[in-house]
C-alpha cells in the first residue's frame, strides 16, 4: 500500500471497527438490561438484543453466535423460536450482502484490514467464472467435503454452518457472505438451507430446555 493511501485506510477501518463495536456495546448493555427487566421492558430488551444478534451475525468474524447462546441460555425455550429467526434473518443478509456489494470493495475492506492473502485469494476467486469459482473452492477443502461441494453444494453449506473450524472464512456470517459472493447458491434455497442447518440447537433447546447445552452443565 502507498503511504498516501495509509491515512484513508486507517481512517475506514476505524470507522467499521467503531461501529462494530458500538454494536457490541449495546448487545452487552442489554444483555444486562435482560437479566434484571420482566414484562414489556424484559421483551424490549430481548427483540433489541435479537436486532443485534442478527446484525452482528452478519459481520464476519464476530462473535454472534456467541449473543444467541446467551439469549438461550437466559430465557430457554421461550426464546428459542425467536433466537432461531434471528440467526436465519442474520445470515441471509449476510448472503444478500455478499451478492450486492461489489466484490472491489470487499477486497478493499480486507487489504485495508491487512488482510493480504484474504484479499489476494477473493481477487482471485472473484474474477473468474463460476465453473471456475466451484474448482477453486475444492482446492481449498479437505477432500469429502470437495466432494460434497460439487455433489451437493447446499447440503455442504448447512454442514459447514455447524463445523467450528468455519472462523476461518469468518464464522456463520462469513460464510453466508461467501456464498453470496460466489453467486453459485440460488436466495431461496440458500434460505432454506439457512433454516434447517440452523434448526438443530434451538429446536433441542425449544423441546429439552437450555438445561441439555452441554456449556450449561
Amino acid at each position: 500500500m502507498n503511504r498516501p493511501d495509509v491515512l484513508p485506510a486507517l481512517l475506514r477501518t476505524l470507522a467499521r471497527i467503531a461501529v462494530i463495536g458500538a454494536l457490541v456495546w449495546v448487545a452487552l448493555q442489554a444483555l444486562d438490561w435482560l437479566r434484571m427487566e420482566t414484562g414489556a421492558a424484559g421483551m424490549a430488551a430481548l427483540a433489541l438484543l435479537l436486532l443485534i444478534y442478527a446484525l452482528v451475525l452478519a459481520v464476519p468474524f464476530m462473535p454472534g453466535v456467541e449473543i444467541g447462546l446467551a439469549i438461550l441460555m437466559m430465557r430457554g425455550a421461550d426464546a428459542a423460536p425467536f433466537v432461531w429467526a434471528a440467526t436465519v434473518s442474520g445470515l441471509s443478509l449476510a448472503f444478500v450482502l455478499g451478492q450486492l456489494l461489489p466484490s472491489s470493495w470487499i477486497i478493499s475492506a480486507l487489504r485495508d484490514l491487512r488482510l493480504t492473502r484474504s484479499a489476494d485469494m477473493l481477487a482471485q476467486f472473484s474474477f473468474a467464472p463460476p465453473e471456475q469459482r466451484l474448482e477453486y473452492l475444492c482446492q481449498r477443502v479437505p477432500a469429502w467435503l470437495a466432494t460434497l461441494l460439487t455433489r451437493w453444494r447446499y447440503l455442504a453449506l448447512a454442514v459447514l454452518m455447524n463445523l467450528p473450524g468455519t472462523a476461518f472464512v469468518g464464522g456463520g456470517g462469513g460464510l453466508a457472505m461467501a456464498a453470496g459472493l460466489s453467486r453459485l447458491f440460488g436466495p431461496a434455497t440458500t434460505l432454506l438451507t439457512f433454516v434447517i442447518g440452523t434448526a438443530p440447537v434451538p429446536l433441542i433447546v425449544w423441546v429439552f430446555g437450555p438445561g441439555i447445552l452441554p456449556w450449561t452443565r
